[in-house]
Formats: C-alpha cells, structure tokens, sequence
C-alpha cells in the first residue's frame, strides 16, 4: 500500500466515525426532512475525497420520545477563515480532520455547533469529540461532556457508553 492510500484510507475510516457520530446526536431546532450542515475545517484532498459520499446522505436516528428523525447530510467545506467567520452559524457538525490547515474557530462556538476533531492538541478548546489512535493502533474517541452542554446538543447514551472516556475537559 502506498503512503497515499493509506492517508486516503485513515481519512475514509474517520469519516465513518464521524457518520456514525451524526446518528447518535440530536442538535437544538433541528427541523425533519431539512439539511444537516457537516462543515469541514481546511480539510486536505484525502478528508474531501473521504467527505463527498457523505454529501445528500440520508440519516436517520431515534430522538428523545422515540420517533425517527430523518435528515439529509450537506457536506460544507470552510477552507479559510474568511469562511469560518461568515458560515460557522450554518453548520450544526464542525469537522476538523487530520492534515488539515489551521483555521481558528470562535471560542466558544456558536449554540448548536458542535465540533469533532482529530488527533485533537492539548491546547485544543471546545472539542466534543476528540478522535485519536490509542497504543495498539486503534482509533478511539473520547466526549466531552462540557462541550456537550455548551454546545447545546444531545448525546445517546449509547454513544457515550463507547467513548473512550467522557469527561469534563477534553
């Protein structure tokens, strides 16, 4: 395997982390049968190339009360910070993959923005989830329960039984 396809391939399989995160979370005023925003934060080619099948996706996902709740996927891409600042309102997912390039984002987000992340620093502010490679190699995730609530969002319990750690910080 070549280093381009195994980037293209980490790319893709963090992208189906990221569908599946969007199933188990519920945003505030989401409206039936509309668009979910998936913004991508400077994503390099892998990350678009791992997105653009996400883009017109249905999903579909129980909400509180237990009806199905359906939503179509709009992958956006905010590739400068020009962009950042005059569309973050409009995303309900706020992506930042690998490799990407480094846009600052307001702190706190916008309400109903909710920020995923991969190989989060340290430093990194707001991440409610946080993607990572453990020791064997494994992708995991942990949640953050602070970013949860500032955010505005729900997350299954379900979800959260599988994070890594859900915790306070990040």
């Amino acid at each position: 395997m070549s280093v381009a396809q195994g980037a293209s391939n980490e790319a893709a399989l963090r992208v189906a982390f990221v569908y599946k995160f969007i199933k188990f979370i519920e945003w505030p005023n989401q409206v039936e049968n509309s668009s979910l925003r998936l913004c991508a934060l400077g994503a390099d080619d892998d990350a678009k190339a791992a997105l653009q099948p996400l883009n017109g996706q249905p999903v579909s996902r129980q909400v509180v009360g237990g009806s199905i709740f359906k939503q179509v996927i709009e992958v956006f891409y905010l590739d400068d910070s020009a962009a950042v600042q005059a569309h973050i309102k409009t995303c309900q997912m706020l992506y930042r993959p690998s490799h990407s390039a480094p846009l600052e984002i307001p702190h706190p987000p916008p309400i109903g923005v909710f920020l995923v992340v991969d190989d989060p620093l340290p430093t990194d502010q707001d991440v409610g989830i946080a993607l990572a490679r453990n020791d064997d190699g494994r992708i995991e995730f942990s949640i953050s329960s602070v970013a949860v609530t500032v955010a505005g969002v729900n997350v299954s319990s379900q979800l959260l039984k599988l994070a890594k750690s859900s915790q306070a910080g990040r």
